[in-house]
């Protein structure tokens, strides 16, 4: 009887610990598509900025952290800009479109965001775009999403981010069938 009430708890922090599992696989999988995409110059920042990279919604499951962490360590650049990482909370819309308004080379929604793709694209046209589901991509027209199947994190990307100029990721990608899907 004395161990009954600890099964929740272990259970939440099993669900916790999953949630940070996926938070950090979707930070990698990030780093990777910054190596794969392509930008042309007019769509970066001048050298002596950074570029950046702007995540929507509020914090959960160590995403940002995660990045920040693999940025540091990797030292990755987007085309030789050093990477500068913008977190908004939901309720800060207004700082969001002010960083948003100033073009950021990536932005990332998460699960919990209560951004609009749609309205954010169109302040971002030369952003890549990131979120979470199929249905990102379907219905919000994102560029890149990241589906949850059978306890694997799998690449859905848009057709049109490898066959636009900028930002344009690289086909190799579309090779890793076990892990990307391509959608029309």
């Amino acid at each position: 009887m004395l161990f009954s009430g600890l099964t929740p708890i272990a259970a939440k922090n099993a669900t916790s610990d999953e949630k940070r599992r996926i938070g950090r696989v979707q930070a990698t999988y990030l780093t990777h598509l910054i190596n794969l995409t392509q930008w042309d110059k007019a769509h970066l920042p001048k050298p002596s900025q950074s570029a950046k990279v702007v995540i929507l919604g509020d914090k959960e499951n160590g995403f940002s952290e995660s990045l920040v962490f693999l940025l540091e360590q990797s030292g990755i650049t987007i085309e030789g800009n050093q990477i500068e990482i913008l977190h908004f909370a939901n309720d800060d819309k207004a700082n969001a479109i002010k960083a948003l308004s100033n073009k950021p080379q990536i932005i990332f929604f998460l699960s919990n965001s209560q951004y609009l793709p749609k309205k954010v694209k169109e302040l971002s046209r030369h952003s890549l775009i990131v979120g979470i589901g199929r249905k990102f991509i379907t219905n919000s027209k994102g560029d890149i999403a990241f589906e949850y199947t059978r306890n694997r994190v799998r690449l859905v990307i848009s057709r049109q981010v490898l066959t636009r100029r900028s930002p344009k990721l690289n086909s190799q990608i579309s090779r890793l069938r076990s892990v990307v899907e391509i959608i029309p």
